[in-house]
């Protein structure tokens, strides 16, 4: 893996290797359609589809949001997927929407903006987000958290256990939040920058796997007295 380090603030937009967090959320636009075959495994008719309803942006430079957009799917929506998305139908109302509605051509054009000008991409998960958005961004401007705090042949850990685990706070009790993830990623990172210095990023990342095995992978443990990095 390649730790970038931070270049210096600057107040203008984030352009060739400045880091900035990501993170976006999604609604269904279409139900997977199956049915189970007389052995019981089962069979897809039709894949469901996913479209892009928010995305968050923070210029890791500044620590300042710079997009926090709620994205009008070009079809209608069949889920909000609110528990995961923080999405409700009034967020995508045209006419009385509370947030900042953009289409989704010009959520598109803003993210290729970025991408064009040489933005390295920080968030968890990056490129099954990218994907469903349909935008290819190089692996030389993706630091992904998911892919940084995991071990070959392991489980992937979630932002939540790892939030909970190394930042020793929990997150999105309530409300889903895109900028609370996409803040989060940026400071796993860093953290994971600190470990990379300090020589103990293989020894906490084993620690990470060791605890979740433990507790099975539940949150809600006290972490107070849990000393990372250390012997």
């Amino acid at each position: 893996l390649c730790f970038i380090f931070f270049p210096s603030p600057s107040t203008d937009l984030p352009g060739k290797g400045d880091l900035i967090a990501f993170d976006a959320e999604f609604v269904s636009v279409q139900h997977e359609d199956h049915y189970l075959t007389a052995t019981g495994s089962k069979m897809v008719l039709r894949e469901g589809r996913s479209a892009l309803a928010r995305m968050s942006i923070i210029d890791c430079r500044t620590g300042r949001v710079i997009i926090d957009d709620h994205v009008l799917p070009r079809e209608p929506v069949v889920d909000y997927l609110t528990r995961f998305s923080g999405i409700v139908e009034e967020h995508l109302e045209v006419n009385s929407s509370p947030h900042h509605l953009i289409t989704t051509r010009n959520a598109y054009l803003k993210l290729r903006l970025l991408l064009e000008r040489g933005c390295i991409f920080v968030g968890h998960g990056l490129r099954q987000d990218f994907a469903t958005v349909n935008i290819f961004v190089p692996p030389s401007q993706i630091v992904d958290t998911v892919e940084i705090f995991h071990l070959p042949r392991m489980r992937y850990i979630s932002l939540r256990f790892l939030v909970n685990y190394i930042l020793k706070r929990d997150m999105q009790q309530e409300v889903h939040d895109s900028v609370e993830d996409a803040r989060a990623a940026l400071e796993l990172y860093i953290k994971a920058v600190e470990f990379k210095k300090d020589d103990t990023f293989d020894k906490v990342l084993r620690d990470i796997y060791d605890f979740g095995r433990k507790v099975e992978w539940k949150l809600g443990v006290n972490l107070s007295s849990r000393n990372l990095g250390g012997s």
